[in-house]
């Protein structure tokens, strides 16, 4: 008797095959349908979050006008995501760009890849559980004295109520990821639900009810211009950070692959998926926002204090009380903490397969411990744990607040990694690949997509690392660049403990260069020429390692 329970065990048969003849011993348990895929794909970008977070970088450095970066933030990354389309099509795997990169180039610029990748993941769900502390205190509100929520002590009276709700948040997305990819993915499910619902219910009642701009207001600059030398192009490319700093992640659905059922067309749909609707649902909420706020050069301002301009502004716009005194702009509150709890999931799943890839290749310490899957479970449990200790050690011991301003490093740890992913793929790609094509794939215009892919990644990556020096960038040395790349010593306060001495080194560049450092030490000793060769993919006709 056939049915769907028999479809699918034939489909997971096909599917741990096609990891057979990769070299990989199918481990992990293969449950997720595209929906799943996609809801941790689309979780890992989640512009709610990334919006709550860095709109004011956006409105405060760019104006108005910053809007237009999303539309090109999407088109260059969408790029990017059809080259990871058509790889994770063709190599379903724990691990995405890392194992992409080693498999169609060398296992030096594969390693180097997924290095920098890892460390970038782990930093960024650092700053995610701090963005959960962040919501919380928006809806909890000041205390009544009228201190800061976050300042006040946590229940143990060992810390502040920032650290605590950061850590606990740490936690309990720790032992999710440990111990069920099922309830990981219903809660994704449910979390990317209420995201789109509630952004496009909110921007709809903005748009309806609280309009206070006229559409031509997303071509003021709002005078930001005058910051950079009265050139706008440097302001644009700092307002440019907010749209930045959301949009990656994608290629996600790729390293969920081995818990895919279909994976070789599912992981190309969820990563595609993934980009173009959020897309789709930022272009909506940012018009939206911005229509809505009342005074344009006071959100700039809240945005240029460190503020968060789009829930003064969505809060003081929906002011009708719903139940027990909670208004409507509270309830985006509400929305805002689910989507940034689920936010913090994905990419801290990501995460936990980047090092359960990489250890169970022994390319990271102890690979052994972090390259084991539970037996119970069928989750990679021990990476996750570990994946959870790192991420708490910023908040340890630089505090919440620098463990944030340090995901700003780690975007650009994410768009180099991208970038030399891209480069490997480009050296395939030269030698005839691919051969032979798989379910998703770009054809003819293979070559030219990730050609153009580089060349977006290049220029966002010099943008990123630019400082604050007008000596030697001009305007695009701006005061601006001390929220996109501050400089080092401007938070490094290990356990409250200030240097005054540091220099001004740019945060992107120091942590770029401590990590590369470890990085070609332990490389050098532990993993050059120690890898076994992996078997060529026969479902594919490609050999793996050149």
């Amino acid at each position: 008797m056939s049915g769907p329970g028999s479809a699918n065990a034939e489909q997971a048969a096909r599917d741990d095959a096609h990891l057979r003849s990769l070299g990989i011993k199918p481990e992990l348990r293969r449950t997720l349908g595209f929906l799943s895929n996609f809801a941790i794909a689309f979780s890992f970008i989640s512009v709610s979050t990334g919006s709550f977070g860095n709109f004011g970088v956006g409105i405060g450095l760019g104006g108005p006008a910053f809007f237009w970066s999303w539309p090109i933030v999407i088109g260059g990354q969408l790029l990017v995501a059809l080259v990871f389309a058509e790889l994770a099509s063709h190599f379903p795997v724990a691990g995405s760009i890392y194992q992409w990169s080693k498999r169609l180039s060398n296992r030096t610029l594969g390693w180097f890849t997924g290095w920098f990748y890892f460390w970038a993941q782990v930093v960024t769900v650092t700053a995610v559980a701090v963005i959960v502390a962040f919501v919380i205190d928006g809806i909890h509100g000041p205390m009544p004295d009228k201190s800061s929520f976050l300042d006040s002590p946590d229940p143990t009276g060992l810390t502040t109520m920032f650290t605590f709700i950061s850590l606990l948040t740490l936690l309990i997305t720790t032992l999710i990821n440990a111990f069920g990819v099922r309830l990981l993915s219903i809660l994704n499910n449910i979390g990317v639900a209420t995201e789109i619902l509630g952004m496009f219910v909110f921007a709809l009642i903005l748009l309806f009810f609280a309009n206070n701009q006229s559409p031509a207001i997303l071509f003021d600059t709002g005078g930001s211009e005058a910051a950079t030398g009265g050139n706008y192009l440097p302001a644009f490319m700092l307002g440019m950070f907010m749209s930045l700093f959301i949009v990656y992640g994608f290629d996600t659905a790729g390293t969920f692959g081995e818990e895919t059922l279909d994976a070789s067309r599912q992981a190309p749909r969820g990563v595609l998926s993934s980009i173009l609707i959020s897309g789709a649902v930022g272009a909506v909420f940012l018009l939206a926002v911005i229509l809505a706020i009342p005074s344009i050069p006071d959100a700039m301002a809240e945005g240029q204090a460190g503020g968060f301009p789009i829930a003064t502004t969505i809060i003081g716009a929906l002011q009708t009380e719903l139940i027990a005194g909670i208004t409507l702009g509270e309830v985006y509150l509400f929305v805002i903490l689910a989507s940034v709890f689920v936010c913090t999931l994905a990419i801290q799943g990501a995460a936990t397969r980047m090092m359960f890839s990489m250890s169970r290749d022994r390319h990271l310490p102890f690979g052994q411990l972090w390259g084991s899957v539970n037996t119970s479970f069928k989750t990679p449990a021990n990476a996750a744990i570990a994946v959870g200790i790192l991420a708490a050690l910023p908040i340890i011991v630089v505090g919440p607040l620098g463990g944030f301003y340090m995901s700003i490093a780690a975007t650009g740890l994410i768009y180099l990694s991208y970038f030399l992913c891209n480069v490997g793929v480009l050296q395939a790609r030269r030698r005839g690949w691919p051969h032979k094509p798989a379910w998703f794939n770009l054809g003819k215009w293979g070559m030219l997509v990730n050609v153009l892919a580089l060349v977006w990644g290049g220029a966002m990556i010099v943008n990123i690392g630019l400082w604050q020096d007008k000596g030697l960038f001009g305007e695009f040395g701006g005061e601006g660049r001390g929220f996109t790349n501050p400089a080092f010593s401007a938070f490094f306060t290990p356990f409250r403990q200030r240097y005054e001495n540091l220099p001004p080194w740019p945060t992107f560049e120091v942590i770029v260069g401590v990590i590369l450092l470890f990085g070609i030490l332990y490389y050098a000793v532990a993993v050059r020429g120690k890898a076994a060769d992996v078997e060529a993919d026969t479902a594919t006709g490609e050999a793996m390692i050149a």
